[in-house]
């Protein structure tokens, strides 16, 4: 039987879901929202109940398709819902894999797979469905003491082009900022200075609520993000866009700053989806071409490097988890490099 009971502690409500049934071993994992322990807690009972939950088996001879739930249950639930989400729909391709053991599943089929993936899918997405494959069978024998080899641990993955780098010009930014005033979303405008300023992910931004907003400090508390929390510092002008915002009337801390009081599931889980379809006409009427959404993070970035800041400060606004992610803007220093080193032009003169 599958149970769902909210545990309030220090930080908020929690939700733990537990399933008990005769002749298994109960499950237990906890949950921020109550839909989501809802869905593990069925999706549990159901793979208990048809025999697919392995946990008595002997880990080696798990079928890969039974270690791909468990790991979906009791490693993937666990992370950021937005990861999970991503890793569910991300397992689909390794139905690949189906029918055979994880001591079967050799570096040769996982080469197999990389090449029929290639066919149908750019590199980058390949390496994610690797990575994927990967973490699997290092939880396996990390966790489950599964005694296999990691299949992807030795083979070659495939080369991804240089990452995408496109950020506005002040011309741009005066142009997209003006045409978003003309938006039937009232504060697109507020929206892009406020990522402009920050450089914060496109749903970090959609989904701030004023429980995370100091105007005074002039930071933003990012508690749950792509990476690790985070401290974003305030300029002047963020902080007078987000001061504009503000509700008159009595609202609370878990009031989001953009989103409407109770949005749409759609908004909740892709917060920025809010703003996209209003953004891109804005950037349309700007006639602005080759430029997304996340692209205002870039430009962010892009000017910070370009005015002297530092890669770590960079990296550390931004919650790049290594700095060799801020390092594809080192090319942007090139006029700073020369200018340093004239200053040392007289030696041997």
């Amino acid at each position: 039987m599958a149970t769902v009971k909210a545990r309030k502690r220090k930080k908020g409500t929690v939700y733990c879901a537990e399933v008990r049934l005769k002749g298994h071993p109960r499950l237990s994992q906890t949950f921020d929202r109550k839909s989501e322990a809802v869905r593990w807690a069925e999706e549990a009972e159901i793979a208990l109940r048809n025999g697919s939950y392995v946990a008595n088996k002997l880990p080696s001879e798990i079928h890969f398709e039974d270690a791909l739930a468990k790991y979906l249950m009791e490693v993937s639930a666990n992370k950021a819902p937005s990861t999970h989400r991503r890793e569910i729909h991300q397992s689909k391709s390794l139905d690949f894999f189906y029918g055979r053991r994880l001591n079967e599943i050799t570096p040769t089929l996982a080469a197999q797979f990389r090449e029929k993936r290639l066919i149908e899918v750019m590199p980058a997405t390949v390496i994610k469905d690797l990575n994927l494959l990967s973490h699997i069978f290092s939880t396996a024998i990390r966790e489950w003491g599964a005694e296999v080899t990691n299949p992807v641990s030795i083979i070659r993955k495939p080369k991804t082009p240089p990452g995408r780098l496109r950020f506005l010009t002040e011309g741009e930014i005066n142009k997209l900022l003006e045409e978003s005033k003309k938006s039937h979303r009232s504060n697109l405008f507020n929206y892009i200075l406020l990522q402009l300023h920050t450089g914060m992910r496109p749903s970090e931004g959609a989904s701030l609520t004023w429980g995370q907003v100091d105007l005074d400090g002039r930071v933003l508390d990012l508690q749950q993000t792509k990476t690790d929390p985070r401290r974003v510092p305030l300029t002047i002008p963020a902080i007078e866009t987000l001061s504009e915002l503000i509700p008159k009337e009595n609202f609370s801390c878990s009031d989001y700053v953009f989103l409407p009081k109770n949005p749409k599931m759609t908004y909740k889980q892709r917060p920025n989806q809010f703003f996209r379809e209003s953004f891109e006409a804005a950037v349309k009427r700007a006639a602005i071409e080759n430029f997304h959404m996340h692209d205002l993070r870039h430009t962010a970035a892009s000017y910070m490097i370009m005015n002297g800041v530092d890669l770590r400060t960079v990296a550390d606004i931004l919650g790049h988890k290594t700095i060799s992610m801020t390092m594809r803007y080192t090319h942007l220093l090139d006029d700073h490099k020369l200018r340093a080193i004239d200053r040392i032009e007289q030696l041997g003169q």
